[in-house]
């Protein structure tokens, strides 16, 4: 891999990489389940597949709790109750995202960057445009995106913009992984916040990417 300083577009995940917010929102949609009346068991069952696939948006995330794992009646609405999940969800995420916490020396290592930054996020995209800009953090990225597109639709877009391949996506799951491999760019994995760090580090390194485990790593 080229050294750090030699790309010249960044494109960042946010949840787990940017801010410190993975636990925050897996805590948010166990309490949407439960306030939307589903017992311990299949709420566990979900819980451990949003863990799992950290990284895909919380479109995805609904369906596949209605189709797989939620114990539904027949004369369920479907629709209905995947409009309240993410609704009471996304109303959650907007309030931690307020109070998340940047991941140490993340603008320190931003600042010594010269290229141009992105983030590409499974986060809805118009939440996280506006709480970024609320707290002032927007300035340093040239674009924001999230779902509903899919990341690696959105790396696509990037890179048709910036026309350049000579990029890296820095994530810390395997959504992030799979997305960086479909267009053919780097990637540099970052786990301390990581659902699953052993597996994103067997991963990456399987695929000739370096893993680290501090921004200070990079400068």
């Amino acid at each position: 891999m080229p050294l750090i300083d030699d790309y010249q577009v960044y494109i960042f995940d946010c949840d787990g990489v940017i801010l410190d917010s993975n636990q925050l929102k897996i805590d948010a949609m166990e309490k949407t389940l439960h306030e939307l009346g589903f017992g311990n068991a299949e709420v566990s069952k979900c819980i451990q597949y949003f863990r799992e696939n950290f990284g895909k948006s919380r479109f995805h995330h609904v369906k596949v709790f209605i189709e797989q794992y939620l114990q539904l009646s027949d004369t369920t609405d479907k629709l209905m109750l995947e409009e309240s999940l993410i609704e009471n969800f996304s109303k959650q995420c907007k309030s931690l995202y307020q109070s998340a916490a940047v991941t140490p020396y993340f603008f320190e290592m931003l600042s010594k960057l010269e290229g141009r930054k992105y983030i590409a996020s499974g986060s809805a995209q118009d939440e996280l445009r506006e709480v970024f800009d609320e707290r002032g953090l927007a300035k340093h990225f040239e674009g924001i995106f999230g779902s509903p597109t899919a990341k690696a639709e959105n790396i696509m877009h990037i890179l048709t913009l910036e026309s350049t391949l000579n990029a890296v996506m820095i994530g810390d799951a395997i959504s992030d992984l799979d997305a960086s491999l479909k267009n053919d760019i780097d990637f540099i994995g970052y786990t301390p916040y990581s659902n699953i760090p052993e597996k994103l580090n067997l991963e990456a390194k399987a695929n000739g990417f370096n893993v680290i485990k501090t921004w200070t790593e990079l400068t």
